[in-house]
């Protein structure tokens, strides 16, 4: 009877001759898991770097609206003094405590300027890179319409807005250049 009790127990218990897992299990959960981390840094990286292209395509967005902005008020101003009728001969010198930077380019001609990563002016004599490194160079064009309509008062200037600027690097490690057009036409004095 003493047999058939340790036969019992060896057949009808549960013998179990593995507890945990082996080396090789281990290893391919590792594995595994490794490509799912890595495919994670991956997804994030790739929208860090679209996060900052696009709050670098916004700032030059921004700069680029600024400076048009800017040469529609030259516009403005210098056709409102040039319609003005208490003056005897109105003239663009007329407004030069406005510093005129924009409507005063010559037809065909351009004005560059840089700004820093953060859209204001470059100051080379702060040690912050981010003031002080020029990051955005922003080209303005005016292109005289001519042929302006007897009787009428003042100019029409086409003016073109070409901000640009090297978002990140690519694939092939080569930086991309990228740019931001805007083209408005200004009646000016």
């Amino acid at each position: 009877m003493a047999k058939d009790i340790r036969i019992d127990r060896h057949l009808g218990g549960q013998c179990q001759k593995q507890t945990g897992f082996t080396l090789v299990e281990l290893l391919i959960a590792a594995f595994i898991l490794a490509i799912g981390i890595l495919g994670v840094l991956m997804l994030q990286a790739t929208a860090l770097r679209a996060t900052r292209g696009s709050s670098n395509m916004g700032v030059a967005t921004r700069l680029a609206e600024q400076v048009m902005g800017q040469a529609d008020k030259e516009g403005r101003l210098s056709w409102l003094n040039l319609t003005d009728s208490n003056r005897a001969a109105p003239s663009l010198a007329d407004l030069n405590s406005f510093s005129l930077k924009y409507i005063t380019i010559e037809s065909g001609g351009q004005l560059v300027e840089t700004f820093n990563i953060l859209g204001g002016s470059v100051d080379a004599s702060n040690p912050d890179p981010t003031v002080s490194n020029p990051y955005f160079t922003v080209a303005t064009r005016r292109v005289a319409i001519l042929g302006a309509p007897a009787g009428a008062v003042g100019e029409m200037s086409d003016f073109h807005v070409r901000v640009t600027f090297v978002d990140t690097i690519g694939s092939d490690s080569q930086p991309i250049t990228r740019t931001f057009n805007l083209s408005r036409r200004i009646s000016h004095g």
